[in-house]
């Protein structure tokens, strides 16, 4: 296999770098977080290096963020990725992400000191 640089790969029609994608594939669950801490996998599966910075995307088409199961990932923009979550229900807007992973009360401490974050005040 050929190695390809991200940024050349990223421009490729969206049709090309998903059509390596097995749904029938069950999704593998390695642990963590989410799979966003095995993009090595990913960039080894398809000859690729790791995306830097955040415009380019580990996007999970089986919609599930643990997966890391190659045959369900592809590399994506932002906007790609956004649109994937949305169709399987799991998108969350700053404010929601926020307020999961700290709790109201720190939501309310952010909020006083940043301002707004998309969502309703807490105040």
């Amino acid at each position: 296999m050929e190695f390809v640089d991200i940024s050349e790969y990223i421009g490729r029609t969206i049709e090309s770098r998903t059509s390596h994608l097995d749904l029938v594939a069950e999704c593998i669950e390695i642990g963590g977080y989410d799979s966003r801490e095995y993009r090595g996998l990913l960039a080894h599966y398809l000859g690729t290096n790791i995306p830097t910075g955040k415009k380019i995307c580990l996007c999970h088409k089986c919609g599930n963020s643990k997966c890391s199961n190659v045959l369900h990932l592809y590399w994506g923009t932002y906007a790609e990725n956004v649109k994937d979550s949305k169709e399987h229900g799991t998108w969350k807007s700053v404010y929601e992400s926020v307020r999961i992973k700290y709790g109201d009360s720190k939501l309310k401490e952010m909020q006083k000191e940043n301002g707004s974050l998309g969502g309703k005040d807490l105040g």
